[in-house]
């Protein structure tokens, strides 16, 4: 069977996160984050694929106080990823972490200028502290509303059930559902009570050794996020 993730080469896909915070029991407010990816697929060095993501475009819902403008500025910090990924798909190592660091740098600087006070100095250090520890980084990167829909994990197992464990505290359970040439992968979870999360469910859709799209929807207290991938081209 050809690797689903050597597929993934020269393929465009719409990534988007659409978070629903209730602010009380009458007031919800709805944002969106959408990205235009590109990835190419560069072969394979001891048993690892190498990868370029490339974000060429962002949509972002309207946001205008400080700190939604602040967020859609340091969100460029991570439009060029170079990265080594294993045969189940997870991401391994981080090639261009020294530029990363070198940019952030100097988005740090401009944003100095004009963003001041505790909060954004704590959202800077975050950020630092991050670039700093490569395997915290691989874990926030892997998360589903950085590049988790592309690489999890998941898109290698269509044969057996598979369980993993979530950064939230669950476990995630992986069933694959097979229909002529396409296969289905059902996303549940167990073991929800030991989390914050009160729901979790997700679909992973592979047609001809295409990954297609993609889905994930995450109910917490005060929030319902539904991260999505759909190939565009």
């Amino acid at each position: 069977m050809v690797n689903i993730l050597q597929n993934l080469h020269q393929k465009t896909y719409r990534l988007e996160t659409i978070v629903t915070e209730q602010k009380n029991p009458v007031y919800f407010t709805t944002k969106s984050y959408a990205r235009q990816v590109e990835v190419y697929y560069f072969g394979k060095v001891k048993e690892q694929h190498q990868f370029q993501i490339l974000v060429v475009d962002f949509d972002f819902s309207d946001d205008e106080e400080a700190m939604g403008k602040l967020i859609k500025k340091i969100s460029y910090l991570f439009d060029e990823l170079e990265c080594k990924v294993d045969e189940e798909g997870n991401i391994m190592t981080v090639d261009n972490l020294l530029s990363l660091r070198l940019r952030w740098l100097k988005i740090q600087k401009e944003l100095s200028e004009n963003h001041k006070g505790e909060a954004v100095e704590h959202y800077f250090n975050q950020i630092s502290n991050l670039l700093e520890d490569e395997a915290r980084l691989i874990e926030f990167l892997g998360r589903y509303q950085m590049f988790g829909l592309l690489f999890n994990g998941l898109l290698n197992s269509f044969d057996t059930k598979m369980k993993r464990e979530s950064s939230e505290g669950f476990t995630e359970i992986m069933t694959p559902v097979k229909k002529g040439d396409t296969v289905a992968l059902k996303i549940s979870a167990e073991n929800l009570e030991e989390s914050e999360v009160e729901h979790f469910r997700g679909l992973f859709v592979c047609k001809k050794n295409h990954y297609e799209e993609g889905f994930i929807e995450i109910k917490k207290h005060n929030y319902h996020l539904k991260h999505s991938l759909v190939w565009t081209g």
